[in-house]
């Protein structure tokens, strides 16, 4: 007879610094950097006065084989351990029954709201949540959220290039010519940083330089956000993970790139341009070096991340749909919450669209 695994509510943050070594091993063989003890660390460090943590973890004797990462924002309401910054977020484990056993103890065991965002709408654990849910008596909501591009990179450079090239919209490799032509020109593509703090302060000034910094949502527009990327980039650059691009043209940084590469794939954190060099289109410019370059590491992809934006459709062969999950406690509240997200919510935002096309149009 198989014994269930022991379910842990762990809220100490000195606790949690200490199961990175149990965290890791832990880990399926398809695991993101955005599962790892790694990411949730500096997201925590970060991040940790939006809520109380109340993670949720399952143990087999020592060994930790499942866990689901949340915070207790208000009273009674537990949503993933991620924001805006979390690319993708599930519950992670060593096997689907692990990953079962940490969704059941979270929604089987009645109480406030339970939101998850970001989930992978292939994940195992989405079916799980519904079919729980239903079971503990929880009315719930499953819906789309966003969808971000992906470069499969199968083949090799040139069947892509020849696939691609038609929706580039602009004449990249003769911009990149240009480039070296006419400047001083220096690229340095997905590669480990040399000197950290430099390179990110130097990155980071190039992502605020336009659009982003004038609308306040650039990484130095708010000191958690530049404590995040910090921490990431320091944890990361640990596990010999963090790579960096650059297009440096007569001295200036044209353009700027963090990544995380992991498993063999190339994860897209953040990226900018200086806006003085738009003419030659140096985010693109990289963005084609930096796949180049990812087909000559034998790499398998290069998750652009984020939502589906026009640039990325450029160069994008294929792509992961997210979902959002909401599951309400029993009783009025209840009732109350899940009718405004499954009912009145959609018809608001429908209407907001449509005013704001009408107003566009």
């Amino acid at each position: 007879m198989q014994v269930a695994p022991r379910i842990e509510w762990l809220g100490e943050p000195e606790r949690f610094e200490q199961l990175g070594p149990d965290w890791e091993l832990m880990l399926p063989p398809d695991a993101r950097p955005f599962d790892t003890h790694t990411w949730y660390r500096s997201w925590y460090r970060a991040f940790g006065a939006e809520g109380e943590m109340r993670i949720c973890l399952a143990w087999e004797g020592e060994r930790l084989v499942a866990a689901m990462p949340l915070m207790e924002r208000r009273r009674r309401w537990l949503s993933a351990m991620a924001n805006v910054h979390s690319n993708v977020y599930r519950p992670v484990g060593s096997n689907p029954a692990a990953v079962r056993s940490v969704v059941e103890a979270v929604l089987a065991r009645g109480g406030g709201k339970v939101s998850m965002s970001a989930v992978p709408s292939d994940d195992i654990s989405l079916p799980m949540m519904t079919e729980v849910a239903t079971r503990a008596g929880r009315r719930h909501v499953l819906g789309a959220e966003h969808t971000s591009p992906i470069v499969e990179l199968d083949g090799d450079f040139a069947d892509w290039r020849a696939r691609s090239k038609p929706g580039w919209g602009a004449p990249l490799e003769r911009f990149r010519r240009k480039m070296t032509r006419e400047h001083d020109a220096h690229f340095v593509i997905v590669e480990a940083p040399t000197d950290l703090d430099y390179e990110l302060a130097r990155g980071f000034a190039v992502e605020a330089s336009g659009w982003k910094g004038a609308s306040g949502t650039a990484i130095i527009s708010d000191p958690r956000t530049e404590t995040f990327y910090r921490e990431v980039s320091q944890s990361f650059a640990e596990r010999d993970e963090l790579r960096l691009s650059r297009v440096v043209l007569d001295g200036h940084w044209a353009a700027f790139d963090l990544c995380l590469l992991h498993h063999g794939r190339l994860y897209l954190l953040k990226t900018g341009f200086d806006e003085r060099f738009r003419r030659l289109a140096p985010g693109l410019v990289m963005r084609l070096s930096i796949i180049e370059r990812c087909f000559e590491l034998g790499l398998e992809a290069h998750e652009l991340l984020g939502d589906d934006t026009e640039w990325k459709r450029k160069f994008a062969n294929t792509e992961r749909r997210h979902s959002v999950f909401h599951a309400y406690e029993t009783g009025l509240v209840g009732s109350v919450g899940y009718t405004y997200r499954a009912a009145a919510r959609p018809l608001l935002k429908r209407a907001y669209d449509g005013a704001l096309a009408f107003r566009r149009g």
